[in-house]
């Protein structure tokens, strides 16, 4: 005679072991967008997406058993691709009060300041830009979220600013006296200022413009639990040297103090 009991056992054995399966399936993998940003995001000489910040991004992935493939776009494209699709992660992203509504938030992955800066062989006869910006032409790259800070201080897209399509133009803009002022990050200056150097000129701050965070923005559909999970991840890593190992080699201590400080909070 059959023991009823090991019968209904099995039936319970089966029914959670196909509950798991069916959440496994449920967490479908997700697909990471990133721009070409060096040193964070850049394909290398094989074509592989590398850089230190999609290093990281890659050692949470597997701290956390996410495996997802990671696309460099144009960030306009990028962008687009992610406000209206399901299932994504775009880095590094600039947290604004007008993108606060359409993502999912994981970070900072960086804090930092940004001023324009100018050549002063281009500048140095010129006068104050705060008062006179009308003097000035600035280059900034079409989809950055600081051209409404370059506005307030008196440039005008078609007058005084010139937008361009693609990252680092600005800066051959300036070294080409095309222009004299461009927004630059506390991430890049240093490349900066050794590219000026090498041609005979010195890379100036002119105008302090604002601190910026960049994120991990997630689509809205991914739930917040597996977020969260991110959140805690990213944290730990700068809390356990992983972050700073891969960063210190091309970013400055003050950058990296601010987000060990941060997760210490």
């Amino acid at each position: 005679m059959k023991n009823p009991f090991s019968a209904l056992w099995l039936l319970s054995l089966l029914s959670i072991v196909s509950s798991n399966v069916s959440f496994a399936q449920t967490k479908s993998s997700l697909r990471f967008l990133t721009e070409h940003s060096p040193p964070g995001e850049y394909l290398n000489e094989e074509g592989v997406v590398s850089g230190v910040t999609v290093e990281l991004i890659r050692i949470l992935q597997q701290r956390l058993d996410e495996p997802g493939e990671i696309n460099i776009l144009p960030w306009g494209r990028a962008m687009k691709i992610a406000r209206q699709e399901a299932g994504l992660a775009l880095f590094e992203t600039v947290r604004t009060e007008e993108r606060e509504k359409w993502f999912k938030w994981v970070g900072p992955l960086q804090s930092y300041h940004i001023s324009l800066y100018g050549l002063k062989k281009q500048i140095q006869n010129k006068p104050d830009i705060k008062t006179s910006p009308q003097k000035y032409i600035a280059c900034a790259y079409r989809n950055s979220a600081i051209i409404a800070e370059i506005e307030i201080l008196g440039f005008h897209i078609g007058k005084n600013l010139i937008l361009t399509n693609k990252v680092g133009d600005c800066q051959q803009m300036l070294l080409l006296g095309r222009a004299d002022v461009t927004p630059v990050s506390e991430l890049r200056v240093d490349d900066f200022i050794t590219k000026a150097k090498q041609m005979g000129d010195k890379l100036v701050p002119v105008a302090f413009l604002t601190q910026r965070q960049r994120y991990l923005a997630f689509s809205l559909d991914v739930d917040t639990k597996r977020t969260t999970r991110w959140q805690q991840a990213l944290e730990q890593s700068y809390l356990d040297g992983t972050m700073r190992q891969l960063y210190q080699s091309v970013y400055s201590e003050s950058i990296i103090q601010r987000l060990e400080d941060m997760a210490k909070k």
